[in-house]
């Protein structure tokens, strides 16, 4: 608390205001040189504040402007939904190509179970294969019985949110009636109703195998796995019997079979062993050309536990059997992380994507697409510029707060009112 006779207490400085004269009460001359500092004292600090705002925003801006554009940056996913739409350079050509691979895949053939990994994958790459948008012209065209080159030209002249809205509504309407046809994905309804029976039961038929190959993956089972039974793995050469790692290991490592021996060693390992048990799968299977087998034979354990960890992220991004058919793919070690990186954003349509353009699919990763700093020196500086103007603008807020608080507590006058009561005596001058 201020003391009463302090200079600056509330109580002084209001004897002082008293003992000033009302500016009725001065001259003209006072008067004008007394409104007009009134004028200034009053907008000086909410100029200072919104000049200081101003230079934030405009500092901020001007930051924004020198950022790194964002359309230069690396896409992935667009690459693998431009390498689907490039099979075919209309929807009905692209729905067509889709039709008769489903079929294919799912084709009985004597011995040998239908190839429905691949059937899975390629329900679930229909849409990029047929262009979402350029499959729902196709349908648009058909309900307004339209030849495909008018209806584009009718959507085209439509304004954008308009067009999208059709294009959605049409798509969404057969998606729901292709849905209604099929038992198991929406996209199954689009395939000849022969293709949507076999999916039907081989559903149902392969259901137990499924489990069985995913426990036995996992590491859960200690027998043998027959990997004629499972899709795409067999040429009819009989069964293929997968040991588990324990019984590999005594079979492999007394042999003297380096490869086989480390892969169903490196099973009991947490991080590698799914893509260990993967690797011996691809092996056995004939997967892994004699190129790559070379260069594995030759690697050593930090290579092999490399490669399976990324096979291990392949199959939970895709599964067991898509993992050990996309070896097939694999030239080099680093192929390996190059597959895990592709097959993190096409997912189950992996499998597809590798159907129609083998090898050529590892082409669309082009490493682990590090992104460039989107803020550049130059952005930088103006960001730092922008956070000082803003400091200082809530520091006139602060100050003002502050100084309020200040006097309620203390009783002593502040900085404004010393100043107010100094320039009311100097320019309005004291009653006589």
């Amino acid at each position: 608390m201020a003391r009463r006779g302090s200079r600056y207490s509330l109580e002084r400085v209001q004897a002082r205001a008293r003992r000033v004269r009302h500016p009725r009460e001065a001259g003209l001359p006072r008067r004008l040189i007394w409104w007009s500092w009134q004028a200034l004292a009053a907008l000086a600090r909410p100029a200072a504040f919104a000049v200081l705002v101003a230079l934030a925003g405009f500092s901020a801006f001007d930051g924004m402007r020198h950022l790194n554009p964002v359309a230069d940056m690396p896409d992935r996913a667009g690459r693998v939904n431009d390498a689907f739409a490039s099979l075919a350079p209309d929807a009905a050509t692209a729905a067509s190509i889709w039709s008769n691979e489903l079929e294919t895949a799912m084709q009985p053939r004597a011995g040998l179970p239908p190839d429905n990994a691949l059937a899975a994958s390629l329900l679930a790459a229909f849409e990029p294969i047929a262009g979402r948008e350029r499959f729902s012209s196709l349908i648009w065209a058909e309900l307004h019985a339209r030849s495909p080159g008018e209806a584009e030209a009718v959507l085209r002249a439509l304004p954008v949110w308009v067009r999208q809205q059709e294009l959605d509504s049409v798509w969404n309407e057969r998606m729901r009636q292709a849905a209604a046809l099929a038992a198991s994905e929406a996209a199954a309804g689009m395939a000849p109703a022969t293709v949507r029976t076999r999916l039907n039961r081989a559903s149902r038929l392969y259901e137990t195998i499924h489990a069985s190959h995913a426990a036995f993956f996992a590491g859960h089972e200690d027998g043998a796995l027959n990997l004629a039974l499972l899709p795409g793995l067999s040429a009819g050469t009989g069964e293929l019997w997968l040991q588990s790692d324990e019984m590999a290991t005594l079979a492999h490592c007394p042999a003297g079979e380096a490869l086989e021996c480390a892969l169903a060693r490196m099973g009991r390992d947490a991080g590698a062993g799914q893509g260990a048990r993967l690797l011996r799968a691809a092996l056995l299977a004939g997967q892994v050309d004699d190129a790559f087998r070379s260069e594995l034979q030759l690697a050593n354990e930090q290579t092999l536990r490399a490669i399976a960890s990324e096979l291990g992220a392949v199959a939970r991004y895709t599964s067991n059997i898509d993992a050990i058919r996309l070896t097939a793919l694999l030239e080099t070690p680093q192929d390996a992380a190059r597959l895990r990186r592709l097959s993190l954003e096409a997912g189950p349509r992996t499998l597809a994507l590798a159907h129609f353009h083998g090898r050529g699919a590892l082409a669309l990763d082009r490493g682990e697409d590090i992104l460039p700093s989107p803020v550049t020196a130059e952005a930088w500086e103006r960001f730092v510029l922008a956070g000082v103007f803003a400091a200082l603008a809530f520091g006139i807020v602060l100050a003002a707060l502050t100084s309020a608080f200040s006097v309620r507590v203390t009783g002593r006058a502040g900085l404004g009112q010393r100043i107010d009561i100094a320039m009311r005596e100097l320019l309005l001058g004291r009653k006589v």
